[in-house]
Order: structure tokens, then sequence, then C-alpha cells
């Protein structure tokens, strides 16, 4: 990682000095296999290089596979999105490409300022985003790696479902991937401490659809790296085989263990 946030500002939801952005997306080596024992980062990276960093790559893989969804079941077209936390603003630049109008908001101010070169982006009232933009005011809603770090994940998501017309598409961490199936210690140090909660496949569409009144339509996977087998393959074959194995044989065999949950659902009527 090139860049790192130097000390966040009090979170406005809890009062806490907030050590991320509430956008903050952390696919690194450091806490997302941790093979070496580093610590987690505490920051969003201002800047990410996927050509050197396969877990750069894949931050944007997983923003890739959610506009894929949303492409399968709808014309995109002219639809507009709201970005929930935007970050560096990589999924503006994917959606505008394939002809949506987007907004991305942040409570990071710096990400606001880094995403408006990718489209329109305002700043993040959490504490009110129904007020703040509206209900029904955007056609699709997108939230990549967000609801691990709020308070109240049921809260937050009924809220982008009031705010969203059809679909919302949603990324979070997979509490079944597989890099854990050898670990025999549990150290904090290889846990991301912004986040709050997380889940598996089944305990997402609970949260989504019994308590948030979304309805499922679809998942997405990204890839799924198998441990010791994945980081020796990356030692002696380099980044480009891994990446593609990773995306490619691993996650067919595996689709369920990939780094992400990655789902398509559309608002109840």
């Amino acid at each position: 990682m090139e860049a790192m946030h130097k000390s966040g500002p009090r979170n406005r939801i809890t009062g806490m000095v907030r050590t991320e952005s509430i956008c903050a997306t952390d696919a690194s080596p450091r806490n997302l296999v941790a093979m070496d024992a580093q610590t987690a980062p505490k920051h969003l990276p201002y800047q990410i290089d996927p050509t050197k960093n396969r877990f750069h790559y894949y931050e944007n893989l997983w923003k890739r596979v959610g506009l894929a969804l949303l492409r399968k079941h709808c014309d995109v077209r002219g639809k507009t999105l709201l970005d929930y936390g935007c970050g560096r603003g990589e999924a503006l630049s994917l959606f505008s490409a394939a002809g949506m109008t987007v907004t991305g908001t942040d409570t990071d101010p710096e990400c606001v300022r880094i995403a408006s070169s990718s489209g329109k982006t305002v700043s993040l009232n959490p504490a009110d985003p129904v007020g703040q933009f509206g209900p029904k005011s955007f056609d699709v809603i997108s939230c990549f790696h967000v609801l691990e770090h709020v308070p109240s994940p049921v809260q937050t998501l009924n809220h982008l479902r009031e705010i969203a017309r059809d679909y919302l598409v949603l990324a979070v961490p997979n509490l079944r991937y597989l890099n854990w199936i050898f670990h025999r210690k549990f150290d904090l140090s290889f846990v991301n401490e912004g986040h709050l909660q997380g889940w598996d496949h089944l305990h997402f569409r609970n949260l989504a659809e019994r308590h948030c009144g979304l309805e499922f339509l679809e998942w997405g996977t990204d890839a799924t790296i198998l441990p010791l087998l994945s980081e020796s393959t990356q030692r002696i074959f380099g980044q480009k085989l891994i990446i593609a194995l990773e995306t490619g044989l691993f996650r067919k065999l595996f689709p369920y263990h990939c780094l992400s949950i990655i789902g398509l659902f559309r608002v109840k009527t």
C-alpha cells in the first residue's frame, strides 16, 4: 500500500475516533492473508496498485462482479446509482462507463475529494442518509465492503432500501474465507479492527431478506484463495498465474469460499 490515513476524525455515529473511512475496503495481504502475522491495517489506502498487489486487483474485481450481476438483471443505461461508501471512486468509474449516472458518498473528506475525479461526490451524513438523499431517489444503490464497519447493519441497510427504487448491489467480507481453515490461534492482529460484524452467505441473506425488506436475486463470486497453495504458487510463478487460478479454477471449485459475499437484491414491493 502506498498511502494510508494518518489519523481518523471522530466518528459521527459512535463518538469514537474513527480509524477507517466508512467505505474501508481492506483487501491486502496484511489482513486477508496474514501469512506472516503482520498487523492488519487500520485505514483505507488512498492509493492502490493492482499491477503489483493481487489484493488490490481484487478490490476492483468485486466491484466489476457487482456490475456484471446488475447487468444480468436490467439494462443499466440511463439508470442512477448511489455508491454508498465510495472510497477512491473505482465503482463510480465502472458504473459510469456502463452508462449509469453516478453519485458517490463517503464520510471521509479525502475520499470524497479523490473520488470526485470519477463522478459526482458528496459528503455523507451517516446519521440520516434518507433525509440527505430522499426516499427512492436512486435506481440502484451499491455498497461494497461497508456494512461490516457500521454499528448497525440493519439500520444502515434499511436506510439504503428506502433510498433505492429498484436494486441494491452489496458486498461484504466472507467469513467462510478458506485461509482460516488451518488457524488454531485467534490473534486480533489478523483482524481489521474496524470490522464490527461478519457473515456467511446464509446469514447475510437472512439479514437482507428478513430484516431489511429486500428480495435476493443472485450471488456473485470474486476470488478463492487456497491456504498454502496460493502463497507458494505466487512465490514460484508470480502474480499473473495466481490471479488466474484464484479467479478461475479455485473459484469454480469453491465458489462460496471467495473473499467476498457479493449479492444482488431487489427492493420488495
